[in-house]
């Protein structure tokens, strides 16, 4: 049987089939198609699906079913929403995608909310602040409480319907906006952040970070102040020039004026924190809810990073045991620094199997372009100095260097020019692991080393280990005796001779 997942997702805009590999707290996408049948267009002035947009979907649905059966996806979730929910003729269309072999569930307007909540609770976890998915339908928002979420509303205000509500004036539609929130007894997310979900508000977000000359072009985890996304909201609602955007579709560029002004409207009368866009959402929050436990407790960029860097053949507890021995350089460093210097050692044993020609350029799409999950802009950047000094590169490239500071990335550096000297030294082998260490102690940086594995330490990885030592401001050392757990006690045991640059 497949360990494949499946999740239709019948939406006001879009007609969506994404298949997951495996059971993972950062599931692989190994197909993702849509199809733009706009089911809602309709709905909101007739009350009724279209015969064209219903025919659309149904050709698209009964592809995604036969393609299923086709991989032997038997784990297959489908959903619809707003359009299906409003429209008299709702019932009539899941009948006809029974029909083809499917099994439709109609969420509820709050079910709707809080799944897409859990998606964004999934992608940043322990989080609060506000959800607020918009859709072709319709835009919920839900409540987001650290390792829950609540309060689950949906309105009648999705980009198919934004249009008409924009034609009435922009006083009449800060109005409506307003009585919606109200009547829907909304007051909640002031001086909290607010999560952004959906296709129009990514493409928004794309859009400020181009005009922003930003070096990440992942919207996933980019954030602005209320102040600056205010200004960029306003200049799009008025129909300024759109920048040129690859891979935006021409639908999405047609909504995002009205989806700046729905923002505008939703960052004045709610007051947030900062905006935070997400690429995760509904379909990532059905995922999510169907994993254990255990699962759901994972890290995910590290179960991300982890799974990614298993099909360049390096296993999880290889990164993991490469972090530990260079761990005593870092004997201050919090939980977050942890988890960026593990994901530091798995990428960095990955590029490894990349042309040579080729490591600088990929480690930086790998840590800038790659789309992780649970990392922000400073950590991105980290990894990225952290893998460019594995290849030996020690200078921040000046894009990324406003990302963070420079303490972040001396240590990042560090961190990389230590699982330099570890993956030379040992071969990343287990029992070479075991039989050397990495021992910090006044002025010296010792390499201590087991009788067994004495002959690893040559001419060549001296030169690893002064730039390493320098680096830190300490002087190289190597102890043969084998003290694993204590630097040698005078320079008379510092056997093997450590040349200095340039030898």
């Amino acid at each position: 049987m497949s360990e494949q997942h499946a999740i239709i997702d019948i939406g006001s805009n879009t007609v969506r089939l994404v298949v997951y590999d495996g059971p993972s707290r950062a599931p692989g996408v190994v197909l993702n198609e849509k199809v733009t049948a706009r089911l809602g267009k309709d709905v909101a002035r007739s009350g009724l699906l279209g015969d064209k947009a219903m025919g659309v979907a149904l050709s698209a649905l009964a592809r995604y079913a036969a393609l299923l059966r086709v991989i032997g996806v038997d784990d297959v979730e489908v959903v619809a929403t707003a359009a299906v929910r409003d429209a008299r003729n709702g019932p009539e269309f899941l009948q006809a995608v029974r029909a083809a072999g499917l099994s439709p569930r109609l969420l509820t307007g709050e079910e709707e909310a809080l799944t897409s909540a859990w998606g964004v609770l999934a992608a940043f976890p322990g989080v609060t602040g506000v959800a607020a998915d918009l859709g072709g339908g319709s835009l919920e928002l839900t409540e987001l409480c650290g390792d829950h979420c609540e309060h689950g509303i949906s309105l009648p205000v999705g980009t198919l319907r934004l249009p008409d509500l924009r034609a009435r004036g922009s006083s009449e539609f800060g109005r409506a906006v307003r009585g919606s929130l109200r009547k829907a007894g909304w007051a909640s997310g002031r001086d909290a952040p607010l999560f952004l979900v959906g296709g129009s508000w990514r493409t928004l977000a794309r859009h400020a970070m181009v005009r922003l000359d930003w070096p990440i072009d992942d919207p996933h985890g980019f954030e602005l102040a209320p102040e600056a996304a205010l200004k960029i909201c306003r200049s799009l609602a008025r129909g300024k020039p759109i920048l040129d955007l690859p891979r935006a579709s021409a639908s999405r560029l047609a909504s995002l004026p009205d989806a700046a002004a729905l923002l505008a409207a939703l960052v004045r009368e709610i007051a947030p924190s900062r905006l935070v866009f997400s690429a995760w959402g509904l379909r990532e929050g059905l995922f999510y809810r169907k994993l254990g436990k255990a699962t759901q407790a994972q890290d995910p960029l590290l179960a991300g990073v982890t799974g990614f860097a298993r099909s360049f053949g390096v296993g999880p507890a290889t990164a993991t045991m490469i972090a530990g021995w260079t761990a005593a350089l870092s004997p201050e460093c919090d939980a977050a620094d942890e988890k960026l210097r593990i994901a530091a050692a798995a990428l960095s044993l990955a590029v490894m199997q990349i042309e040579p020609n080729l490591r600088a350029e990929q480690a930086m799409d790998w840590a800038l372009r790659k789309r992780w999950i649970g990392i922000d802009a400073r950590g991105r950047a980290m990894l990225a100095a952290a893998i460019l000094a594995n290849s030996g590169i020690t200078a921040v490239p000046a894009e990324i260097a406003p990302l963070a500071s420079p303490a972040d990335f001396s240590r990042a550096i560090g961190w990389g020019l230590a699982i330099r000297l570890c993956r030379k030294l040992t071969g990343s082998a287990p029992q070479a692991l075991a039989d050397t260490a990495l021992l910090p102690s006044g002025t010296q940086l010792t390499v201590a080393l087991q009788p067994a594995a004495q002959a690893l330490y040559s001419q060549a990885l001296g030169k690893d280990h002064r730039l390493l030592a320098e680096w830190f401001g300490l002087e190289p050392a190597v102890d043969l005796r084998g003290a694993l757990g204590k630097p040698p006690r005078s320079p008379a045991q510092t056997a093997v001779p450590v040349p200095r640059r340039g030898d």
